[in-house]
């Protein structure tokens, strides 16, 4: 049974790769058998990645990639060895200080869209091509926050982050239905709250121990699991949606979220 979730002689590009839940995905994938290319805008954290792969003798190699930009994603394709690519994962994503609506800055709605969401279609677009000759498996992060409001009496997310993990949802299901035929998949991974990430880096560095301590205890209690998730817990998810394992699911959502969403 463990071939169904090996990716041997598999190429999977990974967005985000140089932390968090990326990097996970990106050591997970390779530790399966997969090729995989860590693609971030640090470069740094990616060739920390490649080289924690490559000493644990698996294969990867490091790529700069701006996500929100269609010249550098190019020049990140066009590095794919031989233009075949088995797995894309859309990690890279980001969240601004975190601000009512009405309270929101274009510039914060713009950039967080342009990364999360556009990111999204420049990079699948992008890849699509390498997937027609022998199918593949796209994998988009959202979101519980794409899924239903959170505001537990003081701003703890924000509607530019919220819509565009919502647009994901929606973006995954048409890319699913046009290339099925192909044997191309799309999936998304819905995350609840997650520690060992740099998500909540610019809400982190604005916030006072106070405010840090009620909105972890915010979050707790109302995760029936009272925790949040470890991100290499995200691992078996990925791991199921890129593998043979889920070889007839596409176009679906999993949300990996402690309970959340089932309250």
């Amino acid at each position: 049974m463990d071939e169904l979730f090996r990716l041997d002689g598999k190429v999977a590009l990974v967005t985000g790769g140089g932390s968090g839940l990326g990097r996970v995905m990106a050591e997970g994938f390779a530790k399966a058998g997969a090729s995989v290319i860590c693609a971030d805008i640090f470069e740094d954290r990616c060739a920390e990645v490649v080289q924690a792969i490559t000493s644990a003798g698996g294969q990867a190699t490091a790529c700069r990639i701006d996500v929100s930009d269609e010249a550098s994603v190019a020049e990140a394709v066009a590095c794919i060895p031989q233009g075949k690519l088995h797995v894309l994962v859309n990690s890279a994503g980001i969240a601004a200080v975190p601000a009512r609506t009405h309270e929101t800055r274009l510039e914060d709605w713009r950039r967080v869209i342009d990364i999360n969401l556009t990111g999204t279609f420049l990079v699948t677009r992008a890849a699509l091509p390498m997937m027609f000759e022998a199918g593949g498996s796209i994998i988009n992060l959202a979101s519980i926050l794409g899924m239903g409001g959170y505001y537990p009496g003081f701003v703890s997310a924000g509607v530019d982050y919220a819509a565009s993990k919502a647009a994901i949802i929606g973006f995954t299901k048409q890319v699913a239905v046009e290339y099925a035929e192909y044997n191309i998949r799309a999936n998304t991974i819905a995350p609840g709250w997650h520690g060992g990430t740099r998500l909540g880096a610019a809400r982190r560095q604005q916030a006072s121990s106070g405010d840090e301590e009620r909105f972890y205890s915010a979050i707790h209690s109302r995760i029936p699991m009272k925790r949040r998730g470890q991100a290499e817990e995200i691992l078996g998810v990925a791991l199921y949606l890129a593998s043979p394992a889920s070889a007839y699911m596409t176009g679906q959502l999993l949300v990996q979220d402690g309970g959340w969403t089932a309250t």
